[in-house]
């Protein structure tokens, strides 16, 4: 079982880098920067909306975002990922 999810975890990773290295990569490149910004522009959305923000709150909002546009793109799912720990990491810095 281990073996097999190891197998399709490498063939993500293959079509992902395919997908953003590939022959239409700029193109590729520029829709995943855009939607990284509407992600980071969502979850800035959903914060405004609280009357105080703590880190789990933010990191809650970026987890429920980051999933639903995983769902969605899922050519991109490990770029949201990362980009999710990313504006993750970012907070802990302000804070």
């Amino acid at each position: 079982m281990a073996i097999g999810a190891g197998i399709v975890a490498v063939g993500a990773a293959t079509g992902g880098a395919y997908y953003i290295l590939g022959p239409n990569a700029k193109a590729h490149q520029k829709k995943a920067a855009e939607l990284m910004a509407k992600i980071k522009k969502e979850v800035q959305d959903d914060i405004k909306k609280a009357k105080e923000v703590s880190a789990p709150l933010y990191h809650k909002a970026v987890d429920i975002v980051s999933k639903n546009y995983a769902k969605q793109y899922k050519a991109h799912a490990p770029e949201i990922k990362a980009f999710a720990n990313k504006l993750k990491k970012e907070w802990e810095k302000r804070t």
